[in-house]
């Protein structure tokens, strides 16, 4: 999570006040961990943003589509202050097999609506997204989307594959990993706590995505770089041992981000939705 000069200043000062204020100074910290950047889209996505269709979807989320409109629909879900033109890369071989696809800003992202978003957030847009599109024959979702697909589907999307790239394998190693970071005291991390299972609808705890994974029946391709720094590699490796349907394609000096760009994997996910 990158963070201004006075954000961490911020920071400085919570770790005292959560001596003295437990439950406020956890509204602040938990604020600021549910607010992502808008991160302005590059010069390198301006090309898929240009040779999109442009639409908005209920709840005020941006979409961008490419192929014909009565094809079977893949979704593409970007990762946290992330874009959905940071997906386009897979669109073309996608549209080339007979797909349409729809990438989408989530909640607080891009040029949606909102200002903070959670992991409930993420799931429950994608089910009124697909409400609003009708079926999707499998959604392609990245770090932090990952995980949550995985959710939307247990609350009811219906998909008939699914293919996550780069994502976490436990939502409370990022919850417990800020937690450290922020230095709360253990009272003040109870409130945090309590509060995020409020907004999210389950506690941090629960939200392992290689067995909630299990119990869905559905096909799932965990793509996963070898040395990404921000998710370890072993999520992937955690996911397909709970996840028995679980295909992994492992890559080598892609990280975390130019793996969505890379066109050996973008063709293997679009042999894997087609098969």
């Amino acid at each position: 999570m990158k963070m201004s000069l006075m954000q961490k200043m911020w920071i400085g000062s919570w770790r005292y006040l959560s001596w003295v204020l437990p439950h406020q100074t956890a509204l602040w910290a938990e604020d600021l961990f549910l607010t992502p950047s808008r991160v302005p889209r590059p010069p390198s996505e301006e090309g898929f943003y240009q040779s999109s269709q442009k639409m908005t979807l209920p709840g005020g989320i941006a979409a961008y589509t490419w192929g014909q409109s009565d094809r079977p629909i893949v979704l593409l879900v970007h990762g946290w202050s992330g874009r959905g033109t940071q997906m386009g890369a897979f669109a073309q071989p996608l549209v080339e097999k007979g797909f349409r696809v729809v990438a989408v800003d989530g909640p607080a992202h891009g040029a949606s609506e909102g200002i903070r978003t959670n992991v409930g957030d993420y799931a429950r847009f994608m089910i009124e997204a697909q409400q609003a599109l009708g079926p999707f024959k499998a959604v392609v979702a990245h770090s932090f989307g990952a995980g949550c697909s995985v959710l939307a589907v247990r609350r009811g999307m219906k998909v008939e594959k699914l293919v996550l790239v780069a994502g976490p394998s436990r939502y409370e190693i990022v919850v417990n990993n800020y937690l450290k970071f922020i230095g709360l005291t253990s009272l003040s991390q109870r409130h945090f706590l309590r509060s995020l299972e409020m907004k999210v609808g389950m506690p941090a705890s629960e939200m392992n995505v290689g067995r909630i994974g299990s119990e869905l029946n559905i096909p799932v391709l965990v793509v996963h770089d070898e040395g990404d720094k921000e998710v370890r590699y072993k999520a992937a490796l955690e996911i397909q041992e709970a996840w028995p349907q679980a295909e992994l394609l492992a890559t080598q000096g892609l990280g975390h981000r130019r793996i969505l760009k890379d066109a050996v994997v973008t063709g293997k996910v679009a042999e894997f939705i087609s098969k």
